[in-house]
């Protein structure tokens, strides 16, 4: 089974961050799918639901970014 992690576009500096949340998928083909697209349902696994309520640090503005919007996140192959 295929590992992605999931990658948030940031507020801050408008580019794609890790906030070190990984599923494991069936499906091998999504790599850089967004996650409202994989979860359409909007059921998500605890993992990505516990990241929605937390900020993560940009690491080029330094500022905190929030990971609540999930049309802004995606999938990435690990």
């Amino acid at each position: 089974m295929p590992l992605y992690d999931v990658y948030v576009t940031c507020d801050q500096c408008g580019q794609p961050h890790s906030v070190h949340v990984q599923v494991t998928l069936d499906d091998a083909d999504l790599n850089k799918a967004r996650l409202r697209d994989v979860y359409p349902g909007g059921e998500m696994p605890p993992a990505i639901a516990f990241m929605q309520t937390n900020k993560y640090r940009c690491p080029h503005t330094k500022q905190l970014f929030p990971a609540n919007d999930i049309d802004l996140a995606m999938l990435i192959a690990a």
